[in-house]
């Protein structure tokens, strides 16, 4: 009986002796090709103490996740550097993420759909908006029914394949390139749209600092994100993380990285949207002061992760996983057979713009 106890004691200290070897080796790596590595302090809110959520990304690759216990922001660990995820959107992330090159008809439908229902319900802040940036336009349904409602939008997205489609067959206004590699004037837009972009940002801060010049005194930020504290939820156990979606954001760190960034939520959306992983937020004429919250939803998210992690099925809250993956297939086939309806992608744009014009007319 010593001798397994003695057995279990040096099979314990060489686990850990290897598990500190391969983390020294994955930081030493990181700084090597300029990745940054979450060993260091967290670049929201600057506490070192980290727990790993997850080895492996959606598919099953090696992708190592963690959660920061000081604020619950969760991370890919090492943030690749800006070279590796300009190589990445240029050519694979379409075809990695969604698998093809362009969009799917009934990907189409299902985008106006739901951006025909944004627009309605923020009639009143989009009214008066006249110049808007789309900041990884992906495949263009908004800047499509921006253009229609009288808005001069501009897009820029770093996927050849997107970009090429977006300007070949809606006739919009696409650069194919990363924002490091665009440049505006100080105050050139009114209107500055990131929906599902932030996430992919090896420095969210950073980047949000740089659409803070590019906005107007009186222009407003759209910002939309996944919401990692509902996906634990509502997601299989290893069907969450990915490559591309660097930083995962719940309501509370969302508000944390625009705040660092000098922007506050204008009160419209924080009393709609306030709960959500979205909304439109104004230059914080204000020193930020960060929330003495940030402990606690970093506890929230570890509890979230720990429920996710420690179970098979998805606990969604209202539903059982059964009845809501029956609802998604039921919606999937409605757009696949209401895509079908149409030529081609165009003639799906234009008649969302007419049915928002109408609804708009008649609100």
């Amino acid at each position: 009986a010593h001798r397994l106890v003695d057995l279990w004691k040096l099979e314990s200290v060489l686990k850990a002796g290897f598990l500190l070897a391969k983390h020294l080796w994955r930081v030493k790596r990181a700084n090597h090709r300029g990745e940054l590595s979450m060993s260091q302090s967290c670049p929201l809110c600057g506490v070192a103490e980290h727990e790993t959520v997850s080895g492996n990304d959606r598919h099953g690759n090696p992708l190592t996740t963690i959660l920061c216990l000081g604020c619950g922001i969760i991370t890919n660990d090492p943030i690749p550097n800006d070279e590796q995820l300009a190589a990445f959107y240029r050519t694979d992330y379409r075809k990695d993420y969604k698998g093809s090159v362009e969009p799917r008809m009934r990907q189409v439908w299902r985008n106006f759909g739901r951006l025909e229902s944004h627009f309605i319900a923020n009639r009143a802040i989009y009214a008066d908006r006249k110049t808007c940036l789309d900041l990884g336009s992906g495949s263009g349904e908004f800047m499509y029914l921006a253009g229609a409602l009288g808005i001069d939008c501009v897009g820029i997205e770093p996927n050849e394949g997107y970009a090429n489609y977006t300007c070949d067959k809606l006739g919009l206004k696409v650069s194919n390139q990363t924002l490091e590699e665009t440049s505006y004037d100080d105050g050139s837009f009114d209107l500055i749209r990131l929906s599902h972009v932030l996430e992919h940002m090896r420095d969210p801060v950073r980047s949000l600092k740089v659409l803070h010049r590019w906005l107007s005194e009186d222009g407003l930020l759209y910002i939309e994100v996944p919401n990692i504290e509902l996906d634990a939820e509502n997601k299989m156990q290893a069907k969450m993380f990915h490559f591309g979606h660097i930083f995962n954001f719940n309501p509370v760190t969302l508000r944390l990285a625009a705040g660092l960034a000098g922007f506050a939520e204008i009160e419209d959306s924080a009393a709609r949207l306030s709960h959500s992983t979205c909304g439109f937020f104004k230059k914080d004429i204000h020193l930020f002061q960060k929330p003495d919250t940030l402990s606690q939803n970093a506890i929230r998210m570890k509890a979230a992760m720990d429920k996710h992690n420690s179970r098979t099925l998805p606990t969604p809250p209202e539903g059982s996983a059964s009845a809501r993956f029956i609802s998604t297939l039921s919606m999937r086939i409605a757009e696949l057979v209401n895509s079908r309806r149409y030529p081609d992608h165009l003639s799906i744009a234009a008649a969302s713009a007419k049915r928002l014009k109408a609804a708009l007319k008649s609100a």
